[in-house]
């Protein structure tokens, strides 16, 4: 999967805004882990692909957290490139 283009974003939400991205980041996650079970039915696109999708989504998930909780934007994102297989394949400038 090739994903050599990333947006950085700045935001500032409140409590509810939060919660609601949160949970929308872990319906998709989840609706993505239908897609792996019906991936490996023989049902739509491979499986690796649905699991790549689903560590990503929870990557991202993981990092609104950690952004939440304090944690350094920078050693967030350099965490996320580190963990993508893309970031190794196609260093960014």
């Amino acid at each position: 999967m090739l994903n050599t283009h990333r947006k950085d974003i700045h935001l500032s939400l409140s409590h509810d805004q939060y919660d609601d991205l949160t949970s929308a980041l872990e319906t998709h996650r989840d609706g993505m882990e239908q897609f792996v079970k019906e991936s490996a039915l023989g049902f739509g696109l491979e499986t690796t692909y649905w699991s790549h999708r689903v560590a990503e989504v929870q990557g991202l998930l993981e990092a609104v957290h950690r952004l939440a909780a304090g944690e350094s934007p920078d050693a967030v994102k350099h965490h996320l490139q580190r963990l993508s297989p893309d970031s190794q394949e196609h260093p960014h400038s």
